[in-house]
């Protein structure tokens, strides 16, 4: 087990005790009520704008609003519907570079791309009106299911959860918002790692990497869980900096 396996374990089994101990008060249960109003409207938000945007109100007018407002000159105006996977994208990112987007959030928008058989200010423009119909819809239920959580947790919480959710499945709810929470917090340190890792590999200095190599096995097979945090983060930083 290496040192960085030793650290996160640790680290989480704290936060699982803590977490247990502490239950599922009525902050975390803001929290939990918030998370699932936030899940149940992406979920559902986002079949609904893939769906409008198969009809005349996201494919045709609301593409067209955002098109109007694209240049028409230059890489905008390329047809990309005979080119290749590889050069659609290259189009396309120069194209989102031109309107001023920073390649950190380019592959955000090109995996948005609906409309892939015209111009390059139509697969933009199809992008932008796919985000805009998800955001739009996102609000909305995110209004509605809080509201609707908000009365069903006020019924329902303390008979399941226990005075001040200090119950059996309080507790056991709050061991797992806890490790999750924590979780989360480890990827993005992670995160960090692997950027600084990658910054100093491109000035040649090799030691950081060398080290992470070593103590991650990342030649070795099997299952490592600084290795999987590793990996979700290297994921995570190629897929935003695509």
């Amino acid at each position: 087990m290496s040192v960085i396996d030793i650290v996160l374990l640790v680290l989480l089994v704290l936060s699982a005790v803590f977490g247990f101990v502490k239950g599922f008060g009525k902050s975390s249960l803001k929290f939990f009520r918030f998370l699932l109003a936030v899940v149940a409207s992406y979920f559902i938000g986002v079949p609904i704008a893939r769906g409008l945007m198969q009809t005349a109100l996201g494919g045709e007018w609301l593409v067209g609003l955002y098109e109007n407002a694209i240049p028409q000159t230059g890489i905008f105006i390329e047809t990309i519907g005979d080119a290749s996977s590889s050069m659609q994208q290259a189009m396309l990112s120069q194209g989102l570079g031109e309107l001023g987007f920073p390649s950190f959030f380019r592959g955000f928008f090109l995996s948005g791309c609906c409309l892939m058989d015209g111009t390059v200010s139509r697969a933009l423009a199809s992008s932008f009106s796919y985000y805009t119909l998800i955001l739009v819809f996102f609000v909305l239920f995110l209004v509605l299911f809080s509201l609707v959580l908000h009365f069903l947790f006020k019924l329902l919480a303390e008979p399941i959860l226990g005075e001040n959710g200090k119950g059996i499945i309080g507790r056991i709810l709050g061991m797992v918002k806890k490790v999750v929470q924590t979780s989360l917090s480890l990827l993005v340190v992670m995160a960090i790692v692997v950027f600084i890792d990658e910054l100093l590999l491109n000035a040649d200095i090799t030691g950081m990497h060398d080290w992470l190599f070593t103590d991650l096995g990342l030649g070795n097979g099997g299952f490592s869980l600084a290795r999987m945090f590793y990996d979700t983060a290297h994921a995570l930083l190629g897929w935003i900096s695509q």
